[in-house]
């Protein structure tokens, strides 16, 4: 436990402006942060540096989990969390520093007995979603395949009503005939 003279540090995502764009906008760019706080009243921000990563590698660790679980590595597949409204971003911050990045990941957690109870149900939750939206690929190929068929139908259609408007005048041709009409 941290003595109470000792500051709670946590790294944030920032920027800082950069000049001036060719179109006479200013142009931004990414920095990190640093919050260092001794409660109830004290609080300090400015731009971190090398020494503050080393000094503080906790949180720094923290943080960097937090920016990696944001976007999506290419070995990892799936939903990302930080995409997910149900996850408020105290708990998407808390999952991400146990690598938890993805709703598939959050899935798997389901029935875990060590797992913590706010994170129960939102384990339960995407494993629900999962169970619904494992149907909406069936539905798009199932669009498709009936475009296939509306196609084909269409196509055998036009076919068939020239065949009919052939036969029609066929047969106007043959009522016209000065010798079939003697027979009928």
């Amino acid at each position: 436990m941290p003595e109470e003279s000792q500051a709670l540090v946590r790294f944030t995502p920032g920027f800082v402006e950069d000049g001036v764009s060719s179109d006479g906008l200013p142009r931004y760019r990414e920095i990190v942060r640093i919050i260092k706080s001794v409660p109830p009243y004290t609080q300090v921000e400015y731009v971190a540096t090398e020494a503050d990563f080393d000094e503080n590698p906790g949180p720094y660790q923290a943080f960097q989990k937090e920016q990696g679980a944001r976007l999506l590595k290419p070995t990892e597949e799936g939903f990302p969390l930080a995409l997910w409204p149900v996850i408020s971003p105290a708990q998407f911050k808390a999952l991400s520093v146990r690598d938890i990045s993805t709703i598939q990941q959050l899935a798997k957690l389901t029935g875990r007995p060590d797992l913590p109870g706010e994170f129960k149900e939102l384990a339960q939750r995407a494993k629900q979603m999962l169970a619904l939206s494992a149907n909406l690929g069936q539905f798009e190929a199932m669009v498709r395949d009936r475009d296939g068929q509306i196609e084909v139908l269409t196509e055998q259609n036009k076919e068939l009503a020239a065949t009919i408007s052939a036969q029609t005048a066929l047969i106007a041709q043959l009522k016209q005939h000065p010798s079939l009409q003697q027979v009928a």
